[in-house]
């Protein structure tokens, strides 16, 4: 396998990981307190509400992994009853999806905009935290575009050294695209680093570099999804009572989603490809089609839980 191209692939690689800490991270901060806030509230909660909020926060903060720490450290204070902590993750996962929307197309064009207007806004705005922080998410955005419009162009060049007989690069395809070992990478890859969104990122790039068909690609958007449960899953593991309880149902919830959506691999990729004729739109919205999925299956559980009390009148 060539060394040039692998260098740019571990360049803008960590390019990409770096610009979508770095969004994480602002839009966190530009959130400020007013996160915490809308998460409290969950206290007296019903499952539809906890949707609606994690669906929204976590398309906001662009990181599920976010949230679901702030709804454990809220379990774990009693501040949100399990049938809106359960309802909240669901949401959280539906709403990570968009990442993926937004990375299948990355544009260079779009990054320079978001750059430029994220450092003005970050420089005029210097003594107003919040003001800032957004404009450097916007920053670390247009990082992560950057990344991933280069990790296209690397991967690119390999898959034509690959047809030309460098062995390496097709030796790995062929390896992931068997269902076992597509769903080990997924998952290894994402608990490793602690996102989903930047494995999906680089399918995606893969997919459209001809590595991977779409179809090829799903087991490692499921493991992806299942490795992704691993902070929330430590954070559970040391708050133990309620925060274990709601990380071992999203770990379950993801885990049930992707045993039941290997078999539905052929059908979750027809309905991927009449979304949409482009390979890494196809990856996105395969993603999105298994967290709905999912939404569906576990629904029974987010509501057979116990209702919040109302406090007994005078």
């Amino acid at each position: 396998m060539p060394f040039a191209p692998l260098g740019r692939i571990a360049v803008n690689v960590a390019g990409l990981a770096a610009g979508l800490a770095l969004t994480t991270w602002g839009l966190r901060q530009a959130a400020g307190d007013r996160l915490e806030q809308t998460v409290h509230r969950l206290h007296d909660a019903g499952p539809y509400h906890g949707l609606v909020a994690g669906l929204v926060l976590t398309a906001l903060l662009q990181s599920s992994s976010t949230f679901g720490l702030l709804l454990l450290a809220a379990a774990a204070a009693g501040w949100a009853p399990r049938s809106a902590a359960r309802g909240a993750l669901v949401g959280a996962n539906l709403g990570t999806t968009l990442t993926a929307h937004l990375t299948a197309a990355p544009s260079a064009g779009l990054a320079v905009l978001l750059a430029g207007g994220g450092l003005a806004l970050a420089a005029a705005t210097w003594r107003r935290p919040r003001l800032r922080a957004a404009g450097l998410a916007a920053l670390g955005f247009a990082a992560a575009l950057t990344g991933l419009d280069g990790l296209g162009r690397a991967l690119g060049s390999l898959t034509g050294a690959s047809a030309g007989g460098a062995g390496g690069a097709g030796a790995w395809a062929a390896w992931v695209r068997q269902p076992w070992a597509g769903f080990t990478a997924g998952l290894v890859l994402s608990a490793a680093a602690l996102s989903s969104s930047a494995v999906l990122a680089l399918l995606q790039r893969a997919v459209a570099a001809g590595f991977l068909r779409p179809g090829e690609a799903l087991p490692v958007v499921y493991g992806a999804n299942v490795g992704t449960t691993s902070d929330v899953l430590l954070a559970g593991l040391l708050l133990r009572g309620p925060a274990l309880d709601l990380a071992l149902f999203h770990l379950g919830m993801n885990a049930a989603t992707a045993a039941v959506a290997l078999p539905l691999g052929p059908a979750l990729a027809a309905a991927a490809h009449a979304l949409t004729d482009d390979p890494a739109r196809q990856v996105a919205w395969a993603h999105t089609l298994f967290n709905v999925l999912g939404a569906v299956l576990v629904w029974p559980w987010v509501t057979g839980g116990p209702r919040p009390r109302k406090e007994a009148g005078p």
